[in-house]
């Protein structure tokens, strides 16, 4: 067998060369780690800013949620369900009296599709009223109905002035909610 002859000076810068490129692997790997590290860093110290400067506000947003909340109840609870159908006309009936408008009739009308949601089904429930009033007294009856308790809005309106009373025709429709 044959003997190899090596030089040490080649051995050497060998061993030398490979250390060399095992450290430059390893702090290559070392720098993307702490870059890593300081993208962490960053996001963290922006969390924490935001954090910093929307913690005050955090009773208010609490107590916004619950205001919503209450809001959104109170929205759900206006509409008809189909056991109150009389109870909505006995309503618009006994609050005319409060707004000195003289009802003659209120006549429902066919009831109609109107829309499906994450909610339910709902029906629109037309319904035709004539009454006697003052111009001034019907307005005042007539917002406090479309704000009231339940959702009423006005399809068609006509007025006859009569002094002093008007003689009002007109169509409203509430939102029923189906079961």
């Amino acid at each position: 067998m044959r003997k190899l002859k090596l030089d040490k000076n080649i051995v050497l810068s060998s061993v030398l060369a490979a250390t060399l490129i095992i450290e430059i692997i390893l702090v290559v790997l070392e720098l993307s780690a702490v870059l890593n590290i300081n993208k962490k860093i960053f996001k963290t110290r922006q969390d924490l800013t935001t954090i910093e400067r929307e913690w005050p506000a955090k009773d208010n947003y609490l107590k916004k949620k619950e205001s919503l909340n209450k809001e959104i109840s109170e929205m759900r609870d206006r509409f008809i369900l189909p056991q109150q159908e009389s109870a909505a006309f006995s309503y618009l009936s006994s609050e005319s009296k409060n707004f000195s408008v003289q009802l003659k009739a209120i006549k429902p009308l066919a009831m109609q599709d109107y829309a499906a949601s994450k909610l339910g089904k709902f029906k629109l429930l037309p319904i035709t009223i004539s009454a006697a009033s003052s111009f001034h007294d019907f307005a005042r009856f007539m917002d406090f109905i479309q704000n009231g308790k339940y959702f009423f809005d006005v399809l068609e309106m006509r007025i006859l002035s009569d002094y002093p009373y008007s003689s009002i025709e007109i169509a409203i429709s509430g939102l029923m909610k189906e079961n």
